[in-house]
């Protein structure tokens, strides 16, 4: 249902979304994102019950398995925790972007993080209750922190040097007088 447009831009609403996090029992694992995007635009997918992951998740799907439950908790926007309540082994997905620059932990040992659905985040957990946390930490980012400051040191550097200069030059003056 279209609720409003503005500058070549429509805001629709979507009737049968999904939760920001949930627990599906049975997936799919493909090789290929196009492989999982072929996947999620059929018809007959249903996101609340399957999902399409790149990569082995390392748990079994039991079909038909007990539903469990997952909450979300945003601590930052690069820290986030999930607890979930399961009977049987689950894949979370999480809709968050997929991106390397994410990292799981499952009761803070590394967990495998998945693409899933070909854009979202997967985590496979045991049966059991569980505190994933998904950390963000862009490399790029440290990098470009530590380069500007060096930056600032340096120029704070140099502007020391000057007025120490500047001091001795008048220290020199005063003393030739």
């Amino acid at each position: 249902k279209l609720v409003t447009s503005a500058d070549d831009y429509d805001l629709v609403q979507v009737y049968g979304w999904e939760p920001r996090v949930s627990l599906v029992d049975a997936w799919t694992q493909v090789d290929r994102p196009g492989d999982a995007l072929s996947g999620v635009l059929d018809p007959a997918f249903d996101p609340a019950r399957t999902a399409y992951v790149e990569g082995d998740p390392g748990i079994t799907s039991i079909s038909n398995a007990t539903p469990g439950t997952a909450t979300y908790r945003e601590v930052t926007p690069e820290d986030v925790r999930i607890t979930v309540t399961t009977a049987d082994p689950a894949l979370v997905v999480v809709r968050n972007s997929y991106d390397a620059g994410w990292s799981a932990t499952v009761e803070g040992e590394p967990a495998p993080l998945l693409a899933t659905d070909y854009l979202v985040q997967g985590v496979p957990v045991p049966a059991g209750t569980h505190e994933i946390r998904l950390v963000y930490r862009d490399d790029d980012v440290a990098r470009g922190m530590v380069a500007g400051a060096v930056v600032w040191l340096l120029l704070l550097a140099s502007i020391l040097a000057a007025l120490l200069l500047e001091r001795r030059s008048r220290r020199r003056r005063a003393t030739d007088r």
